[in-house]
């Protein structure tokens, strides 16, 4: 169904539906409560942030979105801004955030592996974690998923995972480059 959009208000049964696409499309044994999705934005360096968006089974949870400012030591490191937002993110009780079942971090292999070592310096090995990096001339149907075990994924364009996912870091990445924008 390529008419799925999270942009709209989407009935609870739609966003289940997508939250059990992803966990049969990736395997994940645990049912899938909460997603958070992560971007990092800046402008050659400067201004450097980490948007966090929160997903439930019943909406997006706007409430919940959080924004991480990078130090200037991280700015323009993209792997160094994210563990550094994923660090801040739990061990911050402050934030009054759940934690997620699944997190999809914008990027690579790279982006992936960092993100996996934070967790597990934290203890939080049962997080799942996946990447999203962009196709071929940022084509979304190119699209490349890398999960922990190292293998890459392309699943089809027009599955309730794959529009999700896209949804969730076009989500993430407005929300980020928009307050970026303002810093």
């Amino acid at each position: 169904n390529t008419e799925f959009s999270i942009k709209k208000d989407k009935s609870k049964k739609d966003m289940e539906l997508a939250f059990s696409s992803l966990k049969k499309e990736f395997s994940i044994s645990k049912e899938i409560k909460f997603v958070e999705s992560y971007d990092v934005s800046h402008q050659s360096g400067s201004g450097a942030v980490v948007g966090c968006v929160v997903f439930s089974k019943r909406r997006k949870e706007k409430d919940k979105y959080r924004l991480f400012n990078v130090s200037k030591k991280n700015a323009g490191n993209d792997i160094a801004s994210l563990k550094d937002a994923i660090q801040r993110r739990f061990t911050n009780s402050n934030l009054g955030l759940k934690k997620p079942d699944l997190i999809i971090v914008d990027g690579g292999k790279t982006h992936l592996k960092a993100v996996l070592e934070q967790l597990k310096e934290l203890n939080l090995k049962e997080i799942e974690v996946i990447s999203l990096s962009k196709g071929v001339r940022r084509k979304s149907k190119m699209d490349s998923i890398h999960t922990k075990d190292g293998s890459v994924i392309r699943i089809s364009m027009d599955s309730q995972a794959h529009l999700f996912l896209q949804e969730l870091r076009d989500e993430a990445h407005r929300f980020s480059l928009s307050n970026q924008k303002k810093k």
